[in-house]
């Protein structure tokens, strides 16, 4: 092949890729290409080749060549022969023609045919009538009928397969969140009822808090509220509770209370109201109020008591949804930064 003797020819010559590219006045990635086959030379490209390896160009272009010692390819007697496709045009050219002039010899003359070459297109037949020779029009069907010059061109078949419009990925739905409604069912179907308000309540040990708290689920039918209560019994005469009031609708706010109470009145000694962003909510996350009720030297000290109350009602609630097997998870909640 044409690229396996550039590469072995320029190996002959000790040359390189950039010293043939050189020489040549191209460039070296084409000297690649060539070698490679990708590309093929220009003709005067391949002139030049055979004059720098001082060999002809149809050693060049021979699909194999001989080893030469000296790094030229040497000429021999016997040579492949190669096949020359304008000597096999001329040929059949010379056929062809050859054939032509065979056909009006035969048939252009007086007691043949006359394929209408130079002449009257009517076929006539050559008769002897009582000692008379005339000529007489043909009336047979020829030997030869001319091919229609019209070829009638039928229109293309319609194709009769429908063209179908792809059918639109329909964009899913987001799914509606109903904490709220799920909550209330649960506690309804699982809790207690006492008077207006129905209750589920366990151990916060059930749900990794301490045996001496209880966490419960808490639906207020009087107001249609729904929240959990972390509550925790200090001595004979005080408690705490922490709530966390589920919205209606789900938007990652919360409301929260702590309150610092007497057991048997349930007047709070302190009481602090406010919001939680789920999103933003940390266990270091200071905890604000927008109503407090107390003593305003101790707000501080409360306000930090009731931080640590509320984490420690969401961690029961991390569990609680784990365990009680809850649809929707801690991050559904909004909680998702609260590690």
């Amino acid at each position: 092949m044409l690229s396996d003797n550039i590469r072995k020819y320029r190996k002959a010559n000790n040359m390189s890729q950039d010293e043939l590219a050189e020489k040549l006045q191209v460039t070296r990635q084409s000297v690649s290409l060539w070698e490679t086959g990708q590309t093929q030379p220009s003709l005067d490209s391949i002139v030049a080749l055979s004059k720098l390896f001082n060999v002809s160009t149809d050693d060049l272009l021979m699909d194999e060549q001989p080893e030469s010692a000296a790094g030229v390819a040497p000429k021999t007697s016997e040579k492949p022969k190669k096949k020359n496709v304008a000597v096999i045009v001329i040929c059949i050219v010379a056929v062809v023609i050859a054939a032509v002039v065979l056909v009006t010899v035969i048939f252009g003359h007086n007691g043949g045919f006359n394929l209408g070459i130079g002449g009257d297109t009517t076929p006539t037949v050559s008769s002897t009538v009582n000692g008379q020779t005339g000529t007489a029009v043909n009336t047979n069907t020829p030997l030869i009928t001319p091919a229609p010059t019209d070829t009638p061109t039928l229109a293309p078949t319609p194709s009769l397969t429908p063209t179908l419009a792809p059918t639109p990925t329909p964009t899913p739905k987001p799914v509606k969140k109903d904490i709220y409604g799920y909550l209330k069912d649960f506690v309804v179907e699982n809790g207690t009822l006492n008077g207006d308000y129905c209750y589920y309540s366990k151990s916060a040990d059930n749900y990794g808090g301490y045996i001496s708290e209880d966490f419960s689920l808490f639906y207020w039918g009087d107001t249609d509220t729904v929240e959990f209560c972390l509550h925790s019994v200090l001595n004979d005469e005080f408690s705490i509770n922490f709530y966390l009031r589920v919205p209606k609708t789900h938007t990652g706010t919360y409301k929260y209370i702590s309150s610092y109470y007497y057991r048997d009145t349930g007047e709070p000694l302190c009481e602090a109201r406010g919001t939680i962003e789920a999103g933003k909510f940390t266990k270091k996350y200071p905890l604000t109020c927008s109503d407090y009720t107390g003593s305003s030297n101790q707000q501080d000290e409360f306000m930090e008591m009731s931080r640590v109350g509320i984490c420690d009602l969401l961690e029961c609630l991390e569990n609680f949804i784990k365990v009680e097997h809850i649809k929707y998870s801690f991050e559904d909640f909004g909680f998702t930064k609260f590690w």
